[in-house]
């Protein structure tokens, strides 16, 4: 049996199809990589300050909670 000529475009179409997943799956990983490296490092300047925040609104949301 022979390929007729649609058959042969969508096999084409389907191995072009499977690189560009492949593409964009590596290019999606790599921004994914690059963001969560990105939000893990703060500077100690902004993780003291960040807690200082996060210390305050809970005392504004629960006025009962014991000061740690």
């Amino acid at each position: 049996m022979s390929d007729s000529g649609i058959g042969m475009l969508f096999g084409q179409l389907s191995a072009n199809l499977l690189w560009l997943w492949f593409i964009g799956a590596f290019v999606l990983g790599g921004v994914l990589a690059y963001g969560v490296m990105k939000a893990g490092h703060l500077r100690r300047s902004e993780r003291a300050r960040l807690d200082r925040a996060t210390e305050e609104r809970q005392r504004q949301e629960d006025p009962y909670k014991r000061p740690t």
